[in-house]
This record gives structure tokens, C-alpha cells and sequence, in this order.
């Protein structure tokens, strides 16, 4: 089998420049210049059958098209899209109430809620049995977000008062009763 003569040849975003050795599988490793400057090794194998056409950058840029990866607005924005789905650990609190999340993407939710005024600051859903939709959706602190949320605890805890104002009520009105005669 003859060596191609590949220094100089242009691949994806890398341009060939020397062999530099073989590797365990005894393939020809390239050393290669990145057109954004970074220089890189990879096997002629990758090169050729277009596995590797640039030092990584490519998949970085298509990663970030809004520059706000791994931000807190990210982070948000994430675990809302998580919460909502079926197999999410807490479903039963979101997915299976019939909360959906309704943003089409990250600038579209990033439109409607801006920055974080404060690390500290929680994204809330004003209407807590709606979903994160535009218009549901703010920032708030952690007292504010704790005052907004439903309570299956709290609908029990309201029952039982009401139960007991019925009795006291009653037992009230028997005692009224018992002194009028």
C-alpha cells in the first residue's frame, strides 16, 4: 500500500502539515493547523473519512450560538425543560399535573425573563398550575418562591379548619340554644 502525500491538503477546517508518527493502530497521525489557529493532532484514518475536521471548535461554536452556556439563565432554563418530562424523578409534581414547558428555545425564554437580577434569584411560575409558558414565568428570591406553591398539606391542613369552625359552630349554636330556654 503506498503513503499519500497529504501535507498542505485541507480537510474540513484543518490543513495538513507533517506526519508525526503512527499511533497503536498503526495509523499515520497528522500534525494539523486549525483555520481558527489551534494547533492539532489527529489520525489520517479520522481525517480522510471526515470523523475529524477541525480541533473541536466547530462543535463549541454549535454549542453556543447565544454565548450563555453554563450561566444561571441556562441552568433555568434546563431544569424547567427537565421537570416537565415523563421520566424526570419529581413527574408526579409537574409532568403528570399537566405542566408543559412552552418555550421553543433558549432566546425565547431568555427574551421573556432576562438576566437574573441576583445569583440568589429562582425562576417561578406566577400560576402555578399553568406551565413555563411566556407570561407565567419570573424571576423571584427563595422566601418568594416558597410563599407560591401548591401544598397538598396546606389543601388538608385548610379541610381540617373548616371541619373544626363546622363543629365549633355547632357546639356554639347548642350552647345559645340550651341558654335560651
Amino acid at each position: 500500500m503506498r503513503k499519500l502525500d497529504l501535507a498542505g491538503k485541507k480537510f474540513g477546517r484543518l490543513t495538513l502539515v507533517k506526519v508525526i508518527g503512527v499511533n497503536k493502530s498503526k495509523q499515520r497521525m497528522w500534525f494539523c493547523i486549525c483555520d481558527c489557529g489551534t494547533e492539532h493532532t489527529a489520525s489520517q484514518a479520522h481525517i480522510t473519512k471526515g470523523k475529524t475536521t477541525s480541533c473541536g471548535c466547530y462543535r463549541r461554536e454549535r454549542a453556543t450560538t447565544h454565548g450563555m452556556h453554563q450561566t444561571g439563565e441556562w441552568r433555568a432554563y434546563g431544569h424547567a425543560l427537565q421537570r416537565c418530562r415523563p421520566n424526570h424523578s419529581k413527574h408526579a409534581h409537574y409532568f403528570d399535573r399537566g405542566i408543559t414547558f412552552k418555550f421553543e428555545s433558549f432566546e425565547q425564554f431568555y427574551a421573556e425573563v432576562g438576566l437574573k437580577p441576583t445569583p440568589a434569584h429562582q425562576l417561578d411560575r406566577i400560576d402555578n398550575d399553568k406551565g413555563y409558558e411566556p407570561g407565567n414565568v419570573r424571576w423571584v428570591t427563595k422566601s418568594q418562591n416558597e410563599r407560591n406553591r401548591r401544598c397538598d398539606n396546606c389543601l388538608i391542613l385548610k379541610a381540617r379548619i373548616k371541619e373544626l369552625e363546622n363543629q365549633l359552630q355547632i357546639s356554639t349554636n347548642s350552647e345559645v340554644d340550651r341558654k335560651s330556654r
